[in-house]
C-alpha cells in the first residue's frame, strides 16, 4: 500500500506495516522529543508543559521521551488527553493531525518494522531470486492460500519455508476482496512440471529462495556508528574519460508504491534517472518493475517515521545504507558525476549537462557537489562529482563521530526550547536530521568537498517556490518536485518539454 500523504504532500507513517522510510527512535533516542516539540513549539502547536521549568523537563528527556513515544498501544493516549497533556493549542490543525497520527502510531510502526528487518535480512542470507511485478506464476496444484501477508518478501519467505512451494504469487493490488495479501503458493502434481509465467498487472511473482543460508554473516548495523562505516574507495581514482559530463543516476523507492509506479512509468519513455549515461535503482527488494529493470536490494527496510526540526520524513539511517551499496557496486567510479533524484522529482538531464560541463572545470581537490536550495541541500535532487563520493566514503564515519558523538549534544539539548535550538543543536542530535542536511553538513564541514550553489536546479515546495511554480513552465529549471501520481508527473514534464501529456 502506497505511503499515506496529508492534504499539504507530506508522507505519513505507516501503519499497516508496508511502506516508509529510515530511522527509528530505537536508533535515535537522544531527541526526537526534544526537537519534535520545539519545532511545534515554534509553529505555536506545542508549549512546554506549564507545570515544570524547562531544566526539570531537560533534566532526563529520556523519562518525557518515554511519555511520548509510547511503546505498545495501551500507552496510547486518546487525542484529547495527548492535547492536554503535552499543551498541544491546536490538536485539530493538519500539523497537529499529523504530529498525533505519529505518536499514536508508534507502536504498530515498532512492531511491523521488526517484522520486515526480520523478512529483510532472512532474504539476504538466502540469495533470493528477483520477485517480478506484474506476473502471476501457474502451476498444476495450489497449497492453501494465506491471508494477511503484508509483503511479496514475506510471501516469498513463507514458500521457502514450504517444502512442496515451487513459486509463489503475492496479491498486490490494493481493497480487493480475496487478493490483497493474499500469499499463493504454488505446487507441482507432476513430474517434469515447471513454473509458467503469465502476466497479471495485480500481483507479484517469483520463485522460493535457497531454503538453506548461502551467506553465513551479512550486513546490518547493530549500532548507530555502523551506518557511517563506509565501503573504502580505490587509493587511486580511476582514468578520467574524455568527457566531463558521464552521469551516473540513482533512485530508491518503496515497493508497492506510488515511487514504483513513477519509475515505471519514466523507465517505458526513457525519462528522468533514465535518460542519464547510466542508472540503477535501489530498494528494500530485489524487484523487477519492468522487463530488464531490477532494483538492487540494500540491507535495509527503508520504513521511517516523521520528526525533526522540519517535521519530515527522517531518512538517515535508511539512506546511509543505500549509499553503502552505491560505494559497493562501485559504479560511480566509471562516471563524472552521480544524481540520486526522488522518484517523484520531474528530472530533465538535458538542462543539467551544460551545468556540469561548467561545474567540471574547477573541481577542488575533494570533489564537489552542487547545493540546489539558499537553505542548504534539499534530498530530491542531489548532485555529487566521482570525487565527492569518494570522499563520503573516507570521512563518513568522521563525520558521524563529529556530529553524532561527543558531549555537545547532551549540553544543547537541554535547551531545546529556546528558539536557536537548531543553530546550536549538534553531536548526537543531528542524527534527527535529514540524510541531506546531514550529507550537507559532512561534506562541506569535515571533508573539505567545495560546494556550490545553482538555483537552477530545483524548484520545490519546501525551498521558498516563486508564485505558479507548479506549471513547470521554468525552461532554465532542471528539476521540480514533488509530482506524485503519474498524471502529476506527466502534465508537469509536458509543460516543461512543450509537450502533450503522455499518456
Amino acid at each position: 500500500m502506497p505511503p499515506r500523504i496529508d492534504e499539504e504532500g507530506h508522507l505519513l507513517p505507516v501503519h499497516d506495516g508496508r511502506m516508509g522510510r529510515s530511522s527509528t527512535h530505537t536508533w535515535y533516542p537522544c531527541s526526537f522529543l526534544a526537537i519534535s516539540l520545539a519545532a511545534l513549539a515554534l509553529l505555536g502547536i506545542v508549549r512546554p508543559p506549564s507545570t515544570q521549568s524547562t531544566a526539570t523537563v531537560a533534566a532526563d528527556p529520556g523519562e518525557v521521551l518515554n511519555a511520548w513515544a509510547p511503546s505498545s498501544q495501551d500507552q496510547v493516549l486518546p487525542q484529547k488527553v495527548w492535547a492536554k497533556v503535552f499543551h498541544v493549542e491546536h490538536p485539530n490543525s493538519s500539523l497537529g493531525k499529523r504530529r498525533y497520527y505519529e505518536y499514536s502510531h508508534h507502536p504498530v510502526f515498532i512492531k511491523e518494522k521488526a517484522n520486515m528487518e526480520e523478512v529483510v535480512q532472512w532474504q539476504l542470507a538466502h540469495d533470493c531470486p528477483k520477485q517480478t511485478v506484474g506476473m502471476d506464476m501457474l502451476t498444476t496444484r495450489e497449497l492453501p492460500v494465506l491471508a494477511n501477508v503484508h509483503s511479496a518478501s514475506e510471501c516469498q519467505k513463507i514458500c521457502t519455508e514450504t517444502t512442496e512451494c515451487e513459486a509463489f504469487v503475492w496479491g498486490a493490488r490494493r481493497n480487493q476482496s480475496g487478493l490483497t495479501d493474499r500469499c499463493f503458493r504454488k505446487a507441482f502434481s507432476k513430474l517434469y512440471e515447471e513454473v509458467k509465467p503469465v502476466r497479471n498487472p495485480d500481483v507479484v511473482g517469483g520463485l522460493p529462495c535457497s531454503r538453506q543460508p548461502v551467506k553465513e554473516k551479512i550486513w546490518w548495523p547493530k549500532e548507530e556508528m555502523d551506518f557511517f562505516a563506509m565501503p573504502q574507495p580505490p587509493e587511486q581514482a580511476p582514468s578520467p574519460s574524455t568527457s566531463t559530463t558521464r552521469t551516473l543516476c540513482l533512485a530508491v523507492f518503496l515497493p508497492n508504491s506510488y515511487e514504483q509506479e513513477l519509475l515505471v512509468m519514466q523507465y517505458r519513455f526513457g525519462g528522468g534517472i533514465f535518460a542519464c549515461d547510466q542508472h540503477a535503482i535501489y530498494s528494500s527488494a530485489r524487484l523487477e518493475l519492468a522487463p530488464g529493470l531490477v532494483a538492487r536490494q540494500v540491507s535495509s527496510t527503508l520504513m521511517s517515521e516523521l520528526g525533526g526540526p522540519y517535521i519530515t520524513v527522517l531518512n538517515l539511517g535508511a539512506f546511509m545504507a543505500v549509499w553503502r551499496q552505491v560505494l559497493l557496486d562501485g559504479d560511480y567510479l566509471q562516471c563524472d558525476w552521480t544524481i540520486k533524484a526522488d522518484p517523484d522529482t520531474v528530472f530533465i538531464v538535458q538542462r543539467l549537462v551544460p551545468i556540469l560541463s561548467l561545474q567540471g572545470m574547477t573541481m577542488g581537490e575533494n570533489g564537489k557537489y552542487l547545493n540546489n536550495c539558499q537553505d542548504g541541500l534539499h534530498g530530491p535532487l542531489e548532485i555529487f562529482s566521482q570525487g565527492a563520493l569518494r570522499s563520503l566514503g573516507r570521512h563518513a564515519l568522521d563525520c558521524a563521530q563529529a556530529l553524532d558523538g561527543g558531549q555537545e549534544c547532551h549540553e544543547h539539548c537541554e535547551k531545546f526550547w529556546e528558539f536557536d535550538y537548531v543553530e546550536k543543536c549538534n553531536g548526537h542530535c543531528t542524527t534527527w536530521w535529514g540524510e541531506d542536511i546531514w550529507l550537507d553538513q559532512c561534506l562541506s564541514r569535515f571533508a573539505n568537498v567545495k560546494r556550490v550553489f545553482v538555483p537552477e536546479l530545483l524548484l520545490e515546495a519546501h525551498c521558498h517556490p516563486k508564485p505558479g511554480w507548479r506549471n513547470c513552465l521554468d525552461s532554465n529549471v532542471v528539476a521540480f518536485h514533488p509530482f506524485k501520481s503519474v498524471h502529476d508527473y506527466e502534465t508537469c514534464l509536458g509543460a516543461a518539454l512543450n509537450r502533450q501529456v503522455l499518456l
